[in-house]
């Protein structure tokens, strides 16, 4: 039997007085919209954090200290970190806070929990477990492969502690002094870096070193970061069958407490012969030439084309580090970024699959104070909050508008968009689901996605984050009230968060109200008030005896709460 359907204007009609009939009013255009323009619904809202540091973003919290540390732990929470990395816990020769002396704390004087500039044991202790009530894990950066010098290279700072005084625990090879030395798998991990060099192949050497991570792990550290990894020889690869080949790498990890549960990643620096194959048996590794090229492709070139293949630097993106920039690069002045110049990188690192991205908080005025404020800022949490959503999803990388432009499609559930040019138009492939998406981020900017191609001005200079997934936690803040209550026959002041919403960018935004299951509808513009949020102060009907039910529409889109309405009781 054939089969008749409804004609899209008897379709339309027929939605139109269902609708009224609840007293909820469409727009003149609202028809072609229901045919045309599919507006995203959001399938799901993200609150949690990963449940393992591999599915997350680090935040390292270079210099902070534990108890600053732990003061902002709902904040870190709140910007979508799953991990926090601390500096160094290990003894250091003064109790300097000049910021100017960061290098200190990587000049060790001992392998025991506790300094004058981040805290003690027992501090240590209690920012690990305060870390755990919200989720986050906190990893510790160790300096394993040397102590402390006097000043001379080859010399032991003068109170090393005891426990290392003893001559047969370093290697006496002389210094690594020419660039050629750094390429030379003997030198690099037989000779010291500008410290005494401890000869890591020594099983007394190894015992210390698996005492000082359990006693971290015993205190509540969820894995480690070693620091300058490379200069630890290992059994693997260039060094196999070698004379300076040894365990260490096997008989510490291996004797880790809770081992299968820490996560572990190594500094080590890409470079001739720096055999980052063998690290990568036993840990993540930095994607240090990756973070050179994204920096590099940022602030000289205006070229993402150069970071746009689906590699790391050559590195496989499931065993990687990434990051912007670190401590090295900042303290050395290597890094040039401006603010903003490092909010379009993270973009491009934690808008991608399978690294763990990880967010260098440039220094305070002193070691233990908290960083500067760019960690916090609502693009780097939302683009956190992106990638902590996306886990699972496979990646597609595109470059667009003469290189400027680079979009990361995350299955068909996200995309960010990261431009690092002027204002212009996309109209680009994608991966992403058909419907009009509105950026989750600061910029006002949305997109329509159809028939596999996304469309839509894209501001200058801008991290652009779209998600079928609402990525802004929790819809209990985007419409608010003053006072709290409204008060029948009294005024309140409704405020609308259009962030990340179907009708954030719009030009302008109505509040369609009425009480009482939809009563006296009326509807009334709102003013903008900045920063995609709207205000608009209406006067409460004396008839009110329940609830005001609300919505918003800019003429074309409506924000119904996922067809829940907004509805606040009336006292």
């Amino acid at each position: 039997m054939e089969r008749k359907s409804l004609s899209k204007k008897l379709l339309a009609s027929l939605i139109g007085v269902t609708l009224a009939a609840y007293g909820f009013v469409l727009p003149t255009s609202y028809e072609g919209m229901l045919l045309k323009n599919k507006s995203v619904v959001y399938a799901d809202t993200i609150n949690n954090l990963p449940s393992n540091t591999k599915d997350g973003t680090i935040l390292q919290a270079f210099d902070w200290s534990f108890d600053t540390i732990k003061s902002e732990l709902p904040n870190i929470k709140a910007a979508g970190f799953k991990t926090v990395q601390v500096s160094p816990v290990q003894g250091t020769k003064n109790g300097t806070k000049d910021a100017n002396n960061w290098w200190i704390l990587y000049q060790p004087t001992n392998q025991a929990i506790g300094n004058a500039q981040l805290g003690t044991y027992d501090d240590f202790k209690s920012l690990c477990s305060e870390a755990k009530q919200y989720g986050i894990s906190i990893i510790v950066d160790v300096v394993m492969n040397h102590m402390a010098n006097n000043g001379q290279a080859d010399q032991l700072y003068d109170y090393i502690d005891p426990d290392f005084k003893d001559q047969a625990l370093y290697h006496h090879n002389g210094q690594c002094s020419s660039p050629s030395d750094y390429t030379d798998r003997w030198k690099m991990t037989q000779c010291g870096t500008g410290e005494p060099d401890l000869n890591t192949q020594s099983p007394e050497v190894q015992r210390r070193a698996i005492r000082f991570l359990n006693q971290c792990v015993d205190a509540g550290a969820s894995g480690f970061r070693f620091d300058s990894a490379k200069h630890i020889e290992t059994n693997k690869g260039l060094d196999a069958n070698k004379p300076w080949s040894g365990n260490y790498w096997d008989n510490v990890l291996g004797s880790l407490h809770n081992k299968s549960n820490e996560y572990i990643c190594g500094e080590v620096l890409q470079d001739t012969n720096c055999n980052i194959d063998a690290y990568e048996s036993f840990m993540d590794v930095t994607a240090s030439s990756y973070g050179w090229n994204l920096r590099k492709a940022i602030h000289d070139d205006h070229n993402l084309g150069e970071v746009s293949t689906m590699d790391m630097g050559g590195l496989d993106p499931s065993k990687v580090v990434d990051f912007v920039e670190t401590h090295d690069n900042y303290e050395h002045g290597e890094s040039k970024l401006s603010d903003d110049q490092v909010k379009l990188g993270w973009g491009i690192i934690a808008g991608r699959a399978k690294s763990v991205p990880m967010f260098f908080d440039r220094p305070g005025a002193f070691i233990g104070a908290e960083g500067d404020n760019l960690w916090k800022n609502d693009d780097i949490k939302i683009v956190n909050k992106f990638h902590n959503a996306m886990t699972g999803q496979s990646e597609y990388l595109r470059v667009a508008n003469n290189n400027q432009v680079m979009l990361i499609d995350r299955g068909n559930k996200g995309t960010v968009i990261v431009n690092i040019g002027g204002d212009t138009y996309i109209n680009s492939a994608t991966n992403l689901a058909n419907g009009n998406y509105g950026n989750q981020g600061t910029a006002n900017a949305s997109f329509n996605v159809s028939n596999g191609m996304i469309t839509g001005n894209l501001p200058g200079n801008s991290v652009i984050v779209l998600s079928s997934i609402n990525l802004n936690n929790n819809n209990t803040s985007v419409v608010t009230c003053n006072p709290t209550a409204p008060v029948a026959g009294s005024t309140a002041t409704i405020t609308y968060d259009a962030s990340g919403r179907n009708l954030q960018g719009s030009s302008n935004v109505t509040l369609h109200w009425g009480y009482d299951g939809w009563k006296g509808i009326t509807n009334t513009t709102m003013k903008s008030i900045g920063y995609n949020k709207w205000q608009a102060t209406i006067v409460v009907t004396s008839e009110a005896l329940d609830k005001l039910n609300m919505c918003l529409t800019n003429g074309k889109l409506w924000d119904n709460n996922n067809s829940s309405n907004w509805n606040l009781q009336v006292r």
